[in-house]
C-alpha cells in the first residue's frame, strides 16, 4: 500500500493515537501503532488493552494493507520533519517513509498479532453536547481515588437515570458531585464507572467543546465518538458506594467567604504547613476566619485573617490545604459557602452562584487538629 499526505495532517492523527500507547508494557506489540488502509481511508489505532484510540483519515490509495510499527519512533520522525508531503509505502511488515530530503524505514510486527480493537455500533449512539460532558468531568475527576484496594473508587461514577445526569468522584477524604439537567440519556443505561485515563484523554482529544459527542454504551465498555477519532474504554466493575449517605443533609453552621481571598490565604499559609499533612487550621469566629499553619521541622509558623460572613459558635477545624485549593479551583462565582457541623464532620462546599440547569457541591473531610 502506498499513499501521500501532508506531514501536518498525518502528524495530527499520530499524535491523537499516541495517547493510547502504553509507556511500559510486557507485550511488545502494544508499543506499536496499527496502520490499516482500505476503501480510500487510512486507520491508525493504538491500545493498552484498557483504552483504545482509533482515528481515520482519507487517503488516495486503492490497495489494502495493514502493519504495526514502533509508535514512538514513527511519532518522533514525523515530529522532526519540516512541513512537506510525506509518502508512506507499506509492504511485508516494513514501512518506508519518504520526505523531501530523506527516507526512513521501520520494521513492524504483523497486524494479525495486534489485539482485537473494539467494534463500534454507531446505531446505538446518543449525542450530547461536548461542553456539558467536559464540564462535568473537570469538576469531578480531581477527587478520584488512587487506592487500588477499593477499585470502584478508581473511576468517576456516571449516572444517566432520572431527570439529571450526574457524575461523582471520591477518595474518602473529599467528594465532588456534579449534576446537569438530562433529557437525552434518561434511563438508557445503568450506572457506569469510567477510568480517569479515558476521561482525561477525552478532554485532550476534544478540540471543539461546542461540538456534540457521540456516546455508545456497551456491556463492559464505553465509546466516545468524536468524528474522525473514536475513544473506547473498559469500564470499572461496581458497585459504587452509596455517596448520598455521606452528604450531610443539614449543618448548623454556615460561612460565606470570598473565593479569591480564601484561595490566596490558603496558598500562603500552606507554605509553612506540615510537609506530610499539609494541614491549615481554620479558626472561625463571628465574621472572621483566621488561617494558621506550623512546620516544626522548619521552626516556621503562618497566620492570616480574612473577613467572612459567619454567625455560628466559634470553631477550630483543620483541612489539607491541597484539597481546599483543588475544590476552590472548580468553584464558579466570587463567593463560596462552607456548611459545617463539628470539627470532625465533613464540610459541604458550594458556590453562591447557582445555575438553574446544574448542581455542584464538594465535601471535604477535616484533619484532626494537633493538641
Amino acid at each position: 500500500m502506498k499513499f501521500t499526505l501532508p506531514k501536518s495532517q498525518l502528524f495530527s492523527c499520530v499524535q491523537n493515537v499516541m495517547n493510547a500507547v502504553p509507556t511500559r508494557t510486557t507485550l511488545p506489540v502494544l508499543s506499536n501503532m496499527l496502520l490499516e488502509g482500505s476503501n480510500s481511508k487510512l486507520k491508525l489505532a493504538a491500545t493498552d488493552l484498557d483504552v483504545s484510540v482509533i482515528t481515520t483519515i482519507p487517503v488516495k490509495s486503492t490497495k489494502k494493507g495493514a502493519i504495526t510499527i514502533p509508535a514512538r519512533a514513527f511519532y518522533d520522525i514525523l515530529r522532526e520533519l519540516p512541513e512537506c508531503d510525506v509518502e508512506i509505502h507499506m509492504a511485508e511488515n516494513r514501512l518506508e517513509l519518504k520526505a523531501e530530503r530523506g527516507s526512513y524505514k521501520l520494521s513492524g510486527i504483523p497486524a494479525e498479532e495486534y489485539p482485537k480493537l473494539p467494534t463500534v455500533n454507531l446505531a446505538k449512539e446518543i449525542k450530547i453536547p461536548g461542553v456539558d460532558l467536559v464540564g462535568m468531568i473537570k469538576k469531578t475527576i480531581f477527587a478520584v481515588s488512587t487506592d487500588e484496594t477499593r477499585p470502584a473508587l478508581n473511576g468517576v461514577l456516571w449516572q444517566t437515570s432520572g431527570s439529571n445526569m450526574l457524575m461523582v468522584a471520591t477518595d474518602g477524604h473529599r467528594l465532588a458531585k456534579m449534576s446537569l439537567k438530562n433529557t437525552k440519556l434518561k434511563g438508557l443505561h445503568e450506572d457506569v464507572i469510567i477510568p480517569p485515563k479515558a476521561l482525561n484523554l477525552l478532554m485532550k482529544l476534544l478540540v471543539d467543546e461546542e461540538k456534540e459527542i457521540g456516546i455508545v454504551f456497551e456491556e463492559n465498555s464505553i465509546v466516545f465518538n468524536l468524528g474522525e477519532t473514536v475513544l473506547a474504554s473498559r469500564l470499572i466493575e461496581g458497585p459504587y458506594p452509596n455517596f448520598d449517605q455521606v452528604i450531610p443533609k443539614e449543618h448548623d453552621k454556615k460561612m460565606v467567604v470570598n473565593k479569591e481571598f480564601l484561595n490566596g490565604a490558603v496558598r500562603r499559609t500552606s507554605i509553612l504547613a506540615n510537609t506530610l499533612t499539609h494541614q491549615v487550621k481554620f479558626a472561625l469566629k463571628k465574621d472572621n476566619l483566621e488561617l494558621s499553619s506550623a512546620n516544626f521541622d522548619l521552626g516556621g509558623e503562618a497566620k492570616e485573617s480574612l473577613p467572612c460572613d459567619y454567625a455560628g459558635e466559634p470553631m477550630d477545624v483543620g483541612y489539607n490545604a491541597s484539597y481546599i485549593l483543588d475544590v476552590l479551583k472548580q468553584m464558579e462565582g466570587d463567593e463560596v459557602v462552607y456548611e459545617l457541623g463539628t470539627p470532625i464532620s465533613a464540610a459541604k462546599i458550594y458556590s453562591t452562584e447557582k445555575k438553574e440547569t446544574e448542581d455542584y457541591l464538594c465535601l471535604l473531610m477535616p484533619l484532626r487538629l494537633a493538641e
